[in-house]
């Protein structure tokens, strides 16, 4: 495998970024509308963080399927428990939610090691690509998307890091991406349709 440094990595990626923001964005929204369901069902919160974890996951993976499928340029590798990008025959991509230090959290089986090992050849992927993670990270109560993150690293040292620019209009000024707190008034609800007054109703 190559160790790209991050301009070349980011030259490569630069055209999918707005892409893959929306991926991440909308997976997340998705888990933000599977909670307001639940809510309102009368579940209680999810015990764990990785079942969020996981769901985005899972949604991130549906997407970027979904929206890189028909890309030529975009080569995917769906695994047993996992899925990997390859963009522009260059740089090997794979989402994970970040940790504290903006990596991704893993647990630490022997694929996951030649992963993270720069100098370590994946079978059946190209040599001189390199392999970084498109790492996020939500804000403290779990509301909104704080950061998408590019992230190269050897095993558990971060080399370099970039933040994927709004280019899809989904952040504001601050860089916190907003999302609906809960489902719109006609997803999980009836339409409440108001009567005018009966005074409004007889001068008509």
């Amino acid at each position: 495998m190559t160790s790209m440094s991050m301009d070349e990595v980011q030259a490569v990626l630069a055209p999918y970024h707005s892409q893959i923001q929306r991926v991440v964005v909308d997976s997340y929204e998705e888990w933000q509308r599977v909670s307001s369901f639940r809510a309102m069902s009368g579940y209680s919160p999810v015990l764990y963080s990785r079942t969020m974890a996981n769901y985005v996951f899972d949604a991130i993976a549906r997407n970027a399927q979904s929206t890189f499928s028909c890309d030529r340029t975009v080569l995917i590798r769906q695994e047993s428990q996992t899925i990997k990008f390859i963009f522009g025959g260059k740089v090997i991509v794979r989402f994970k939610k970040g940790d504290e230090d903006n990596l991704g959290k893993n647990i630490l089986t022997q694929a996951v090691l030649d992963y993270l090992d720069p100098q370590q050849i994946l079978p059946g992927f190209p040599p001189e690509a390199a392999k970084v993670e498109i790492v996020w990270s939500s804000n403290e109560i779990g509301t909104s998307i704080e950061e998408i993150l590019v992230v190269a690293r050897d095993r558990h040292a971060l080399l370099w890091s970039y933040r994927i620019d709004d280019e899809a209009g989904g952040v504001d000024e601050s860089g916190v991406l907003p999302f609906p707190t809960g489902p719109g008034p006609d997803e999980f609800s009836p339409l409440v349709v108001i009567k005018p007054r009966k005074s409004e109703r007889e001068s008509k």
